[in-house]
């Protein structure tokens, strides 16, 4: 069997192809350069959703990149942080890499609850950041910002 392919310039006739076009331009030729993000944010959001913590790795456009939650046992701050650890290190293995190395940002809103939270993930509450053995536990960065939100205190 003698298969030739041709590029470019070649004209139908010059193979067994009929009436199909010699050049097909592609959907996509140009556009390319104009397919950039429109935001550079990612940040892991981190809330309770009922009897579970729920991490959401969203983009500042509102892009949706992985979900996860983990189940709590009770309201307390050992628990919710439990759940919290185990939730960012799933969805965090769900964004893969690149993108875990990307987050710019994880945002913990437990209200009342975001210190005791803190401190049971043995984070420094006067300048919160993801310490090296969180890093170990999720894949982001270490020193990667936590920001608190008091929605719902």
């Amino acid at each position: 069997m003698d298969l030739k392919f041709s590029f470019g310039g070649a004209s139908p006739d010059q193979h067994d192809h009929g009436d199909a076009p010699s050049v097909i331009p592609l959907p996509f030729a140009g556009a390319a350069t104009s397919l950039t993000p429109s935001s550079t944010v990612l940040e892991v959001r981190v809330a309770l959703a009922g009897d579970a913590v729920v991490a959401e790795a969203l983009s500042g456009d509102g892009v949706s990149y992985a979900k996860a939650s983990r189940s709590i046992v009770d309201l307390s701050p050992a628990s919710i942080a439990a759940a919290t650890r185990s939730a960012v290190a799933r969805a965090g293995a769900e964004l893969g890499d690149p993108l875990v190395t990307s987050v710019s940002a994880i945002v913990l809103t437990f209200g009342a609850q975001s210190d005791g939270v803190l401190r049971e993930l043995e984070l420094d509450s006067a300048n919160p950041a993801v310490s090296t053995s969180l890093q170990a536990r999720t894949g982001i960065m270490a020193g990667t910002p936590i920001r608190l939100e008091r929605a719902g205190a």
